[in-house]
């Protein structure tokens, strides 16, 4: 025998514990299975157990009258009510109650079905403003695709001491230039850590915020404090790790901050955002490598920490010139070891051997870490940036087959936490395959692309399932050719797509696969506007993304373009190169229309310096071409995140 979702909506639900999550269990069956209706239902139980532990697995145990689904933790029970809404034909596509999609699909056989996640705590980070601000609706569609852990962090980060509320209008936040995370915290943090607890999940919370607790108006009376760069102090950036007083006022405000933002499990408080060269050269820190520098000043924090909000811990961030391990330094015991290769190559796995410049400048410095831990994994976590807008240009890579063999590898290596950013420069207009793939692959690593492809297209597409599938896998080929970054340095002033002129070679091999990828995105234009859908809210779905391929295709022009004629006045191919940039320049015009259009004002303090690195760097091709007509760029690139 067999049920399905019609057959069992009128069934009784019942639970064995009190607990937040349980209760919260029975609650998400009723909603959903009350969608589908009564009719046909016959009578029938629904029982949910938990055992008192931690583990997220769970066990749903199938009967022609009954459904028993039991995990060995609260979060594991969740866990099993949405896998069984799943197998009966519910899908979450997108936040809101919108993103939820039903199809009736084969009944579900009688049986005891288990599953058990690759890696204890899965993560969304929601990594600015604009996310914050729908972080109820977010958190429930992070709950129900089975991840059970939410960071806020702040993109760019957030200040103190403001007397003026946010603003609202896009101008006005982008001339102000900081996050208002604390604010969102200050006002919504009792809530969230309430939301959270309902759904067994957990928080994280902070950024970019050791210059938050140093504030570098402190160096006129503390000069001390501050690293010394070429013989003389300098109050930009971190500070200098072997002066006590820098220390002692670093942990008295760690304990402020964690009081005021209370409710988390794992604080960020890491050091500036900057590639390199903001550490110390003082006697005793010239035999520091920044690594050990950054952790001092992350066990300092922690040892604050752990009096202030004892349970807590904070997170060591290997990341830019921290990435390679510490030689002297090593971590607290509440100290958690983030990992965050922003400037890997995404057209590879991170272990992948064919990708040389990830093996050598990646995989080698994290295989350091493990030795480091030796057997103390379970403070290893990996931040992702499979949802990264700003890494990205305000593309959508699919990374279809990337993730997983990302997946597998980090489970492999013990990695206990598996996050992904989301951060952008717009809203996501069409539904996030990529966080939605994320959760999956953080879930069961052997998850089969085509097969979820194919799924998330009938759930957010129905009637055009076939055409957004073969879209996605068109516009995954385009980025797999965009994202190799080959053996590319990256240099001073540019992010990794802003690519390199260094190997010479590279930039060559990069201009040809750049202008191919803009041309295979460009043919994509037929499939998404030939797709069609049977419902409402598909055909809504569909609108929207076809708004966001316009944005999508207007980026791959501009850096696929911009790429070409910097390649070809390298060169000295001018007339080639000034096709290419008139090109470049009209597919940005494209996307400051697409931005009057359709962007909001919550992401105007990352669109704003996005678009005015994007003409610097343009500006920058232009002065290689004799004749061009000088721009007036407006400023310099930023800082990536």
């Amino acid at each position: 025998m067999a049920i399905t979702a019609a057959g069992i909506s009128g069934w009784e639900i019942s639970s064995n514990s009190a607990s937040p999550p349980v209760a919260h269990a029975a609650h998400e069956l009723r909603s959903h299975l009350r969608r589908v209706g009564a009719a046909g239902s016959t009578p029938g139980v629904i029982e949910v157990r938990a055992a008192p532990g931690t583990n997220d697995a769970f066990e749903v145990a199938v009967e022609n009258d009954r459904v028993v689904i039991s995990g060995e933790s609260p979060r594991g029970a969740l866990n099993g009510a949405y896998w069984l809404l799943e197998e009966l034909g519910f899908a979450w596509i997108e936040p809101g109650e919108g993103g939820i999609a039903f199809s009736a699909p084969a009944p579900l056989d009688s049986g005891v079905y288990s599953q058990s996640p690759a890696f204890p705590r899965r993560t969304l980070i929601l990594g600015q403003d604009a996310l914050h601000d729908e972080w109820q609706d977010w958190m429930e569609w992070a709950s129900r695709n089975r991840l059970n852990d939410l960071f806020f962090h702040d993109t760019p980060p957030s200040r103190t001491g403001r007397a003026t509320p946010r603003p609202t209008g896009a101008a006005a936040i982008a001339a102000d230039g900081g996050g208002w995370l604390f604010e969102r915290w200050d006002a919504d943090g009792r809530a969230i850590a309430a939301a959270a607890s309902r759904r067994g999940m957990s928080l994280q919370f902070g950024g970019h915020h050791l210059p938050t607790l140093l504030p570098r108006a402190l160096f006129g009376d503390h000069p001390g404090w501050f690293p010394l760069r070429n013989g003389e102090r300098d109050p930009r950036f971190n500070l200098c790790v072997s002066a006590p007083g820098a220390i002692g006022h670093l942990q008295e405000a760690a304990a402020a901050f964690v009081a005021r933002f209370s409710g988390a499990d794992i604080y960020h408080i890491w050091p500036d955002d900057i590639p390199g060269g903001g550490w110390c050269e003082c006697s005793p820190c010239s035999a520091l490598s920044p690594s050990d520098q950054a952790l001092i000043a992350t066990n300092a924090i922690a040892e604050a920490v752990a009096r202030a909000a004892p349970g807590a811990r904070v997170a060591y961030l290997a990341y830019h010139d921290t990435v390679t391990p510490p030689e002297f330094a090593r971590p607290s015991a509440n100290v958690t070891i983030l990992w965050a290769p922003r400037e890997r190559c995404y057209a590879h796995s991170f272990a992948d051997p064919a990708c040389a410049k990830n093996e050598k400048e990646y995989l080698e410095p994290f295989l350091g870490l493990l030795d480091m831990l030796g057997d103390d994994l379970s403070r290893l976590q990996v931040f992702e940036y499979y949802s990264d807008a700003i890494l990205f240009k305000g593309l959508a890579p699919a990374h279809l087959g990337v993730l997983p063999a990302d997946a597998r590898g980090y489970a492999a290596a013990g990695v206990t936490n598996l996050q992904n950013l989301m951060v952008g420069d717009r809203p996501w207009l069409g539904p996030p395959w990529h966080a939605w793939w994320m959760a999956r692959c953080a879930w069961d690593p052997t998850a089969e692309a085509k097969l979820a492809l194919r799924r998330f297209s009938e759930a957010a597409f129905p009637g055009a399932a076939a055409l957004m599938a073969a879209y996605y896998e068109a516009m995954e080929t385009a980025y797999s050719s965009l994202l190799d970054l080959h053996d590319m340095a990256l240099t001073p002033r540019r992010d990794v797509l802003d690519f390199s002129g260094v190997p010479r070679e590279a930039l060559r091999t990069k201009a040809n696969e750049a202008l191919g990828a803009a041309a295979i995105i460009d043919r994509c234009r037929a499939l998404v506007e030939n797709a069609r859908s049977g419902s409402e809210e598909g055909a809504r779905r569909l609108a929207r993304e076809k708004t966001q391929y316009e944005i999508i295709r207007a980026v791959a022009e501009h850096l696929g373009n911009r790429t070409a004629a910097w390649d070809s006045a390298l060169e000295g191919w001018f007339d080639e190169a000034r096709l290419r940039l008139r090109a470049a320049e009209a597919a940005l015009d494209a996307i400051d229309r697409w931005d009057r259009e359709w962007n909001q004002p919550a992401y105007a303090s990352l669109a704003t310096p996005m678009r005015r690195a994007m003409r610097f760097h343009t500006s920058e091709v232009r002065r290689l071409i004799p004749s061009a007509p000088a721009p007036d760029p407006a400023g310099s690139p930023p800082a990536g995140q």
